[in-house]
């Protein structure tokens, strides 16, 4: 298994990974936001990721 497709076992490893994707892929040019559906293959679930840009506090 590689690294990108690690067991996610808690909520502030599942934000790091977040926090790591959009940072990577702007960097690289990528628009980031929007919002995507993603399925678990493992069960009949969807879920919708909403990536938005707000203005740090």
């Amino acid at each position: 298994m590689d690294e990108s497709h690690l067991p996610i076992t808690t909520e502030a490893a599942l934000v790091d990974q977040f926090a790591a994707i959009i940072e990577s892929a702007h960097h690289h040019g990528v628009d980031v936001e929007g919002a995507w559906t993603c399925r678990d293959t493992e069960t009949p679930m969807d879920y919708e990721l909403l990536v938005s840009a707000v203005t740090p506090a």
